[in-house]
């Protein structure tokens, strides 16, 4: 496949991930209420052995199954299931119609239809996490890269939960 990536790059996002093959059950992810167990996450985040950097190709590794088992959890629902388990932790936003639209796009056949529902999402949650950051913070950043970094989100959510964010970022 012919791509702009760089060779590092493609690495990560179409291999890293999938190189271990460990089964993540769901409910260790996500409550039967939809809560995400950051723990569960925030526990597969690694960091460079010497400072708190994050490893980000260890990190992606160590989250791959966890991204599949989420993948698989939602794909399975049915559109009044996601949205009776999930739609409160998606009010926040400004425009939670866009999770039922992301969920549709996950079960299209469109090769497209994910990839343009990733990019919708990104944004949205770029702008609902601009609005979080403006409730401690007062000139928010430009870049979704530094607004992801900065210390108000950090604050809001915790170090880990932010370094899971940068990580599906990078």
């Amino acid at each position: 496949m012919t791509t702009c990536l760089s060779p590092l790059v493609h690495d990560l996002i179409c291999n890293l991930g999938f190189e271990l093959k460990e089964i993540c059950d769901i409910n260790s992810i996500v409550t039967q209420n939809g809560e995400v167990r950051w723990k569960a996450i925030t526990d597969r985040v690694r960091y460079e052995e010497l400072g708190r950097s994050l490893d980000y190709r260890r990190s992606v590794q160590q989250l791959g199954p966890v991204c599949e088992a989420i993948h698989l959890h939602i794909s399975a629902l049915t559109r009044a299931q996601f949205e009776i388990q999930y739609s409160p932790w998606y009010q926040w936003t400004t425009y939670p119609e866009l999770f039922l639209e992301i969920l549709d796009a996950l079960q299209s056949s469109q090769p497209a239809a994910v990839s343009l529902g990733v990019m919708k999402l990104a944004s949205c949650l770029e702008r609902a996490l601009g609005d979080v950051f403006l409730l401690v913070g007062k000139e928010c950043p430009f870049l979704l890269r530094d607004l992801l970094a900065s210390a108000e989100l950090a604050q809001v959510f915790g170090h880990a939960v932010v370094s899971v964010q940068i990580l599906h970022k990078a």
